[in-house]
Formats: C-alpha cells, sequence, structure tokens
C-alpha cells in the first residue's frame, strides 16, 4: 500500500481522486497530513494551480525523488515542465486511464525507492 498526496485545490476533484486510490488499494493523504510528517510515496498534482505548483517544488527540494503524476485540464507547460513528472494526465479523463498511470508512477516510485536504499 502506498502513501499518495493529493493536490487539488477543487474539493470534488479532490474527493474523486481520493475514492480512486482508495478503490486500487493504497492510502491518500491531503496536506494537512503532509504538514504534520507524512512522507508520501507519490504526489498527485493538478499543477494549474499556483499553490501546487509551490508546494511541488518545495516537496522536491525535501524529498528529491517524490514521483509527481500531474493531473490537470490545462496542457502541460514550461512552468510544470519543470516538475519533471513522471506522467501527465488530462482532465477529463477515463478512470482506466488514471489507474494505469497512477500505477506506472508508482512502479516508478518503488525503483526510485530501491535506488536511495542501495545508494
Amino acid at each position: 500500500m502506498a502513501t499518495i498526496l493529493i493536490v487539488d485545490p477543487d474539493p470534488a476533484n479532490r474527493s474523486l481522486l481520493e475514492l480512486l486510490v482508495l478503490r486500487l488499494g493504497h492510502r491518500p493523504i491531503g496536506q494537512l497530513e503532509l504538514a504534520e510528517g507524512e512522507e508520501p510515496d507519490l504526489m498527485l498534482l493538478e499543477p494549474a494551480s499556483g499553490p501546487g505548483l509551490r508546494l511541488a517544488h518545495r516537496l522536491r527540494e525535501r524529498l528529491l525523488r517524490l514521483p509527481i503524476l500531474c493531473v490537470s485540464i490545462e496542457p502541460p507547460s514550461e512552468e510544470t515542465s519543470s516538475l519533471e513528472a513522471v506522467d501527465y494526465v488530462m482532465k477529463p479523463f477515463r478512470r482506466s486511464t488514471l489507474e494505469h498511470a497512477l500505477e506506472r508512477a508508482l512502479i516508478h516510485a518503488r525503483n526510485g525507492h530501491e535506488v536511495r536504499q542501495t545508494a
């Protein structure tokens, strides 16, 4: 079970993403749990939000190998490219598309954790 940080300014979208993460057997957390010291394995980010982008950059400073999966209504931009997200899913999306992207991102996260442990 992975811990997945969900950052989306829209409460309805956040709830939908949380439900999807739970259905896949993972643990969704929000910014409150992050502030309490939780360390996520992956971040699901809506990068169209300025605060979300700033949070992603700050987390990258603290958790260098934190994979980011962007889920957005806007196409990738120069600013979002700087995040080096493992994948980018456009809204609206099919549930299966997001599920596959999430599983690929978690494989990437596990591989990153293995590298971190052996390095």
